[in-house]
């Protein structure tokens, strides 16, 4: 693995695994203490997640750049299987599981029928934060079955089009209430899941993978050379989603608003600028994203396990303390969890595989040191 790829790849990986745990973490610092006095750490925890919110669609971009990078002329044997037989298993893994939480916050009683219910929910309806994967799925088919034809779009058609179908088709779900379809419970339900689902969705993260994967030299030079935008536009954009966030706009709490798809390649280019000048990474990061995909699945579960240690402790302490101890000890946790289940034969397909691309950054180091050393001498 080259330098080049593998520290932005490393860098996008993680930090867009850490930033859906913080989201998590927020919200659930929030529901534990409850009712919050501080207007300004009410504030804080708001421009938190929204901040943070970026994750998963800088999650998804990543499947797309490096398959375009990776894949432009052709595709190996057995392509497709090899991808959906560790994407599919770990989701309906997962939907399982977290049928049990599902039942338990309902205040249900846990029975085979409730199970059943909440886990088809879950598997078919995406509804739990595994969601992302059919993202995934949605990007890796459209790929690998259209790239002929996605080669022959030019960058600016292909480009400002999707954007403009994507902006259009999230400002309909973002400022349009639900038809009278249903009970406004339901109503509420479908109209949400309707609108995450579908890869138009998503559509512009897909091009702008594909072409940030298809000319990647070029999109790196370009990076430099526009250096004064890339490093002061994600601040501009982060501050006026604040702003607008605290008049109510959108009321969509979640990366599906439609301002994040000016943040969110803002935040992309800045990660491919900066990993750019890195020579190096620090281990741990290669160690996250090696279990990102796992991370992103078991962190929330683990939250709604380790709320009920901070519950009783909450009224004595304060709400960044209960936010730092549940991030660190679930993102922790979930780390443990994929390391251990990956060791098991099976465990993959609960948990998602997980990656050795940690070893190529230890390599590294280890060369890079080794060549100093003989130079000093």
């Amino acid at each position: 693995m080259s330098k080049k790829i593998s520290y932005e790849i490393l860098l996008l990986r993680s930090l867009s695994c850490l930033s859906v745990a913080m989201v998590h973490a927020v919200m659930f610092t929030t529901w534990i203490h409850g009712q919050i006095d501080s207007s300004i750490l009410n504030g804080l925890l708001m421009s938190m997640r929204l901040f943070f919110n970026a994750g998963t669609p800088i999650f998804v971009f990543i499947t797309v750049f490096l398959l375009a990078k990776s894949y432009s002329d052709g595709f190996p044997d057995k392509f497709l299987w090899k991808r959906l037989k560790y994407l599919i298993p770990p989701y309906i893994s997962m939907g399982i599981i977290g049928s049990f939480y599902k039942v338990s916050e309902n205040g249900l009683p846990l029975t085979f029928s409730n199970l059943a219910i909440e886990s088809l929910k879950n598997v078919f309806m995406a509804d739990y934060n595994g969601y992302f994967i059919i993202i995934i799925i949605q990007f890796v088919l459209l790929f690998y079955f259209f790239r002929p034809q996605l080669n022959k779009i030019p960058l600016k058609i292909g480009l400002s089009t999707s954007f403009l179908i994507n902006f259009a088709y999230l400002a309909f779900f973002n400022f349009i209430p639900p038809f009278g379809i249903a009970n406004d419970t339901l109503a509420q339900y479908l109209w949400f899941n309707g609108s995450v689902l579908p890869f138009i969705g998503w559509i512009f993260y897909f091009f702008l993978g594909f072409y940030c994967g298809k000319h990647y030299d070029k999109f790196v030079v370009e990076l430099h050379r526009y250096k004064l935008y890339v490093l002061t536009v994600p601040i501009l954009i982060t501050l006026t989603m604040i702003a607008l966030k605290t008049g109510g706009i959108p009321s969509v709490n979640s990366s599906k608003a439609v301002t994040y798809l000016f943040l969110v390649p803002s935040l992309i280019f800045l990660i491919f600028f900066v990993s750019s000048k890195l020579k190096s990474v620090p281990n741990f990061i290669g160690v996250i994203s090696d279990h990102s995909f796992g991370i992103y699945l078991t962190h929330s579960v683990l939250m709604r396990v380790f709320q009920e240690f901070y519950i009783p402790i909450a009224p004595s302490i304060n709400p960044l303390i209960t936010l730092i101890l549940i991030y660190i000890t679930c993102v922790g946790a979930a780390l443990l969890l994929s390391y251990v289940l990956n060791k098991i034969p099976f465990g993959k397909y609960i948990i998602g595989v997980a990656r050795d691309n940690s070893k190529f950054v230890k390599a590294k180091k280890t060369t890079t040191s080794t060549v100093q050393q003989k130079a000093a001498h």
